[in-house]
């Protein structure tokens, strides 16, 4: 592995930036690339490469909002990535979202962010708004790709984040409380969305649902995202970038 010095474009073409928290959520994705070259920043490795002669970078973020924001800023920083997708899998919220369900984000909350008096609760400052809309041309691209998938369940709407990962039914009742039309609940993507909203970079959040937010969450988690939420990320993912 090499310590990044400089990351040189090919041509006029895109780069699409790839992130998810998790090993498994991204190793899949990080296989579709082609001359892949990996590098070190900021203690994150980032690959690079291209997948269908589109450029690409990806990176292991890790858990939580803290380090998804540092990830997704110093790939922005260092290799100016033309738009940013972040996947992974999420706990259900919704009573109409069930396991292995693709929830394809419009917007996300920070769910534990709470400036008031001086904002009010979940209000981020510098966007002054709460619900951070993704980008809709990739939205739009992730739930097609999404859509190919045989037997897939795909839904669009609102998704939550938080530093807490979500295991109790008195903790998912709170949250339905106050959000209703809250689908899943995960712990970066509303961080990423809104380092990409102040950079005014266009982004996606993709999610299966690994769960449904209750006692049971953890019982398997490990080996849901491995066996079955890996390969359907790689997939969605894959097929964003042929279109």
């Amino acid at each position: 592995m090499r310590r990044l010095e400089r990351w040189v474009r090919v041509g006029g073409a895109p780069v699409i930036g790839i992130l998810g928290a998790m090993t498994a959520e991204i190793q899949q994705i990080g296989e579709l690339l082609d001359d892949p070259n990996t590098s070190e920043a900021g203690g994150r490795e980032y690959l690079t490469g291209t997948v269908d002669d589109q450029q690409a970078v990806v990176a292991i973020s890790g858990f939580g909002k803290v380090a998804a924001a540092s990830t997704v800023t110093t790939m922005l920083d260092l290799f100016e990535p033309d738009s940013i997708v972040f996947t992974g899998v999420a706990g259900g919220l919704h009573s109409k979202v069930a396991r292995g369900d693709v929830v394809v984000a419009e917007a996300l909350v920070q769910h534990d962010f709470d400036a008031s008096p001086i904002v009010p609760r979940f209000v981020i400052p510098s966007l002054q708004i709460d619900r951070i809309p993704t980008d809709p041309i990739l939205t739009d691209r992730a739930a097609a790709s999404a859509a190919m998938l045989s037997g897939a369940t795909v839904h669009r709407g609102l998704v939550l984040s938080g530093d807490h990962f979500i295991d109790s039914a008195a903790d998912r009742a709170r949250l339905r409380s106050l959000f209703d039309d809250a689908l899943a609940v995960e712990m970066e993507g509303a961080a990423v969305a809104q380092v990409c909203a102040e950079r005014k970079v266009p982004f996606a959040v993709i999610r299966v649902i690994s769960d449904t937010a209750d006692e049971a969450a953890a019982s398997d988690f490990l080996e849901f995202v491995a066996d079955q939420a890996a390969p359907i990320l790689a997939t969605i993912v894959a097929g964003m970038v042929s279109r």
